[in-house]
């Protein structure tokens, strides 16, 4: 178990809002559209993607094959997940609002400006991560870990190690009701899966950063409000 001490509760975990990070509200318009429909209807033209003048928040969820609780006991892999997201916001000038990292999967609420692609933002997580943890498990000897996930690539030409599932979920985030809701629901995957008994007490989620404001592993946005000012009717 990945878990850290805890200092004396005050106020509930809850998102934050107030002035600080706009994230643009969509009511009305997307209603709950995935980043590929996004996309498919938003062809300017070919090779160019366009998700919108102001941007969209997701909400992401990516997958290890079968399941595999390949991150469990594993704190090293879970720096490289931390490392490689850091990167990823930094290039494509994203920014997180929430996140956890569990023995099999991760779920991410991440606000994407204008002209940046969520595909590509995920295709180079999954591929870095991917290669990155294939080395530490090697390193490490975790023979059983590398073996199983070097089966995944049965069938595969040019791959010799599959860690992720191909595709991933997202969700475009419409209200700041629904933001709060999901921000609430990464937070409790840890408690529901029996990891810890408070949301505050697992190292690799944004609990920590929004009940303590301890942005020491990553920044993440906690106080922000949702942008009304470009809803549509």
């Amino acid at each position: 178990m990945i878990a850290v001490p805890t200092r004396e509760r005050g106020n509930e975990l809850k998102a934050h809002s107030c002035e600080g990070v706009a994230l643009p509200n969509y009511i009305g318009v997307l209603s709950g559209l995935t980043s590929r429909q996004i996309k498919a209807q938003s062809m300017g033209r070919r090779g160019r993607s366009v998700f919108g003048k102001q941007g969209f928040v997701f909400f992401v969820t990516t997958t290890v094959m079968n399941f595999d609780k390949v991150f469990a006991g594993a704190e090293a892999c879970y720096h490289i997940l931390l490392e490689s997201l850091k990167h990823q916001l930094t290039e494509h000038r994203a920014t997180l609002v929430a996140y956890v990292f569990m023995p099999s999967h991760i779920h991410l609420i991440v606000a994407m400006p204008e002209g940046e692609d969520l595909s590509a933002f995920m295709r180079d997580f999954k591929k870095f991560t991917s290669t990155k943890t294939r080395q530490q498990l090697e390193n490490d000897r975790q023979t059983f870990w590398v073996d199983r996930l070097r089966k995944n690539t049965a069938g595969k030409k040019n791959q010799i190690f599959k860690l992720w599932m191909d595709r991933f979920d997202d969700v475009v985030i419409e209200t700041e009701e629904v933001l709060r809701v999901k921000i609430d629901y990464i937070h409790q995957n840890p408690v529901k899966a029996g990891l810890v008994e408070r949301a505050e007490e697992w190292k690799f989620s944004s609990a920590r950063n929004y009940l303590y404001d301890d942005h020491s592993l990553i920044e993440v946005a906690t106080d922000w409000a949702f942008d009304v000012s470009g809803r549509k009717s």
